[in-house]
C-alpha cells in the first residue's frame, strides 16, 4: 500500500500573510526565485517580527508508552496506555508515532488524528502510514509533534529551530517562516561576522553565537558583524 506522495510545490504564496485558518500542510516547503526558503508554521505563542522561531518542546513523559493490543500488519492504528501527561484532542497530528521498544521497533507512521489523552489513560492513535510489522504488547510507542505545529519564540536549548518570521503573528495563527537565506536576525550580545550561529539560550526569537559544548542546534551564519539589540543579516541554514 503507497501512502507516501510527492512534493507539492508552491508558486504563489506570500511570506508576508497570516491566516487563522489552516491552507496547507504543516511544514509545506516553499522557494523565492532568489532561492529563500520557507515552510508553512502554526504558531504556538504571539510571534514578533525578526524573530527566530523554534519548535515546542517534546514532553518528555510522553515515551516508551505499553501497546495493549495487537496490531496487524496494514492496521492503522495503535492503542495504547498513555504516559502520566495529557494532550488536547489532535496535539500530535501531523506529527510521528514511532516505535520506541519491543516488537516492531524502529518504525515511524505520520499521525492522522486522535482524541484527548488523559493521565495514564487508554488511547488509540490513527496513523496515515499503514503498520509495516505487526506490533503486540511488548512494543512502545511515543508521539512527537509536527516541527511546525505550535512554533514558539521560547529560549529553550533542546528544541528544533523552525524558522525565522518575516511578520508579526498571534497565538494559533498559520504563517510562513524562513529557513534559508539571508534574514534579519537580533541578538543580546554582539556576534562576529563569519561564525556559526544558533538559537539564544537566554532571548526568546534572538540568536547568539555557537559555543563550545553546547546543546543548541546551529541556524546558520553571521554575515555582518551584529551589535546587541539590533536587527542584521545572518544567513540561515535550517533546510
Amino acid at each position: 500500500m503507497k501512502s507516501f506522495s510527492g512534493p507539492t510545490f508552491i508558486t504563489d504564496f506570500s511570506p508576508f500573510e497570516k491566516s487563522t485558518v489552516k491552507e496547507h500542510a504543516l511544514g509545506q516547503k516553499s522557494e523565492t526565485s532568489d532561492g529563500r526558503i520557507f515552510r508553512y508554521a502554526k504558531t504556538g505563542e504571539a510571534i514578533t517580527i525578526g524573530a527566530l522561531t523554534l519548535s515546542p518542546a517534546i514532553d518528555a513523559t510522553l515515551i516508551n508508552c505499553a501497546v495493549t493490543a495487537v496490531a496487524a500488519i496494514g492496521a492503522t492504528s495503535i492503542s495504547f496506555t498513555n504516559a502520566a501527561t495529557t494532550a488536547t484532542a489532535n496535539e500530535y497530528a501531523m506529527g510521528y508515532a514511532i516505535i520506541s521498544y519491543g516488537t516492531g521497533y524502529g518504525q515511524i507512521f505520520k499521525v492522522a488524528s486522535h482524541a484527548a489523552l488523559t493521565s495514564g489513560g487508554a488511547s488509540v492513535v490513527y496513523l496515515e502510514d499503514p503498520i509495516r510489522i505487526a506490533l503486540d504488547t511488548t512494543s512502545k510507542v511515543e508521539l512527537v509533534h509536527n516541527p511546525w505545529n505550535g512554533v514558539m519564540m521560547t529560549a529553550n536549548s533542546v528544541t528544533i529551530p523552525a524558522g525565522g518570521a518575516l511578520i508579526a503573528a498571534d497565538s494559533g495563527d498559520y504563517m510562513w517562516v524562513q529557513t534559508h537565506g539571508i534574514f534579519p536576525g537580533t541578538s543580546d550580545s554582539t556576534v562576529t561576522a563569519g561564525y556559526q550561529i544558533m538559537a539564544d539560550a537566554s532571548t526568546a526569537g534572538d540568536i547568539d553565537l555557537v559555543g563550545t559544548a553546547t546543546q543548541q542546534y546551529k541556524v546558520g551564519n553571521a554575515i555582518k558583524a551584529t551589535a546587541s539589540g539590533y536587527w542584521h543579516p545572518i544567513w540561515l541554514e535550517i533546510d
